[in-house]
C-alpha cells in the first residue's frame, strides 16, 4: 500500500499497432495473454478509449514483447489462414459472455453461424439477441470471431466496428469479392 492506504494492485497492459490493408490495428497483452484488439484505426496512436482510461491499468508501448502475435495477425490480415495459438485474458467478460466467446472459437475459418445457433449451443436457445451483445463486447476480433455469426436469415448484421468491416473480413477469409459462405445452423 502507499502513503494513502491505496494498493498498488496495477494492470500491466503491454501494447503495439501495426498497418493492415483495413487500417490500424491495436493489439494489448497482460502477463494472462492477449487481452485486447481493436480495428480498424485511423493511425498507430489511435488507441481504444477504455484502455487509455483504466484504472488501475499502467499502459506500456511494447512491440517486441508482442513479436509472435503480431506475426500471426499481420497473416491473417493478409488472407492466410493461421491458427491463433496464443493465451487469451479474457477476464473483462461476464460468465456468460465468455461461454459465448469460447463457443465461437470453434466456428471453423471461412465457415458462420447464426445468434441462434450460438445460443443453442451454449444451451440457452433463446438466447439470441444477449449473443449479439455479448458479441458486440468482444474485446478479441478476430481470434473471437464474431464476424463469422450473421442473421438466421443468412443476413449481416451487427458489427461494433461497422458492417463493412464484418463483410471485409469474411471476404478476406473467402478470397472472394462475394462471399459463398457454408452456412450451417441457420434456420
Amino acid at each position: 500500500m502507499d502513503k494513502k492506504g491505496r494498493t498498488n494492485n496495477y494492470k500491466e497492459i503491454h501494447f503495439s499497432t501495426f498497418p493492415t490493408p483495413l487500417g490500424y490495428v491495436y493489439i494489448a497483452k497482460t502477463k494472462e495473454g492477449i487481452c485486447r484488439i481493436a480495428f480498424p484505426l485511423t493511425s498507430g496512436h489511435d488507441l481504444p478509449l477504455q484502455d487509455q482510461c483504466a484504472i488501475y491499468t499502467r499502459l506500456h508501448e511494447n512491440d517486441a514483447f508482442l513479436k509472435h502475435e503480431i506475426a500471426v495477425l499481420k497473416k491473417y490480415f493478409e488472407g492466410k489462414k493461421v491458427v491463433f495459438d496464443f493465451s487469451l485474458d479474457l477476464s473483462v467478460g461476464t460468465l456468460f459472455q465468455r461461454k459465448v466467446w469460447n463457443k465461437l472459437r470453434e466456428i471453423p475459418y471461412g465457415e458462420c453461424r447464426s445468434y441462434k445457433w450460438v445460443a443453442e449451443q451454449i444451451g440457452n436457445p433463446k438466447a439470441a439477441r444477449a449473443v449479439g451483445m455479448a458479441n458486440n463486447k468482444n474485446p478479441l476480433p478476430p481470434i473471437i470471431p464474431c464476424h463469422r455469426v450473421i442473421g438466421a436469415n443468412g443476413k449481416l448484421t451487427g458489427y461494433a466496428t461497422g458492417i463493412h468491416v464484418k463483410q471485409w473480413l469474411l471476404e478476406m477469409e473467402h478470397g472472394a469479392k462475394s462471399f459463398p459462405i457454408k452456412r450451417r445452423g441457420i434456420v
